[in-house]
């Protein structure tokens, strides 16, 4: 991803095989967590970032950009990534099966069309009991 693409205050989705990355330009410097909040899995990509913060959309769960520390809970931490720029690309590193860290070369960003939810309803498991 292009430095230019990222402006100071916007985040990104990276796919990076399994993964979901969200990356942030936090007063000009770039951080990457995980996407998926713990709590709820809510994409924490789309939250908000107050003093170096990011905030969970949904049930508003508080991590430190720079290390993933839970700000309610001390011993509750978010996978980080290190990031790097060359020649005016972004490069998010991955922890590799052998320990070294892998620089992907081409990052993507998931569409938000891709992104939706769908409410499910669930059956009683008794059939006389009766959904409201």
């Amino acid at each position: 991803m292009k430095e230019e693409e990222l402006p100071i205050g916007k985040s990104a989705i990276i796919s990076a095989g399994e993964a979901e990355i969200a990356l942030f330009n936090y007063k000009g410097n770039y951080y990457a967590v995980t996407n998926k909040c713990p709590h709820r899995g809510a994409p924490l990509g789309e939250g908000r970032i107050e003093e170096g913060i990011v905030i969970c959309p949904n049930h508003e769960w508080r991590f430190k950009l720079e290390n993933g520390a839970n700000m309610q809970n001390p011993e509750l931490f978010i996978p980080t990534y290190p990031v790097k720029v060359k020649d005016d690309n972004i490069y998010i590193g991955l922890e590799g099966e052998s320990g070294n860290i892998a620089y992907g070369k081409k990052a993507s960003t998931l569409p938000s069309s891709l992104k939706f939810n769908v409410p499910t309803i669930q059956k009683p498991r008794n059939p006389e009991e009766e959904l409201d």
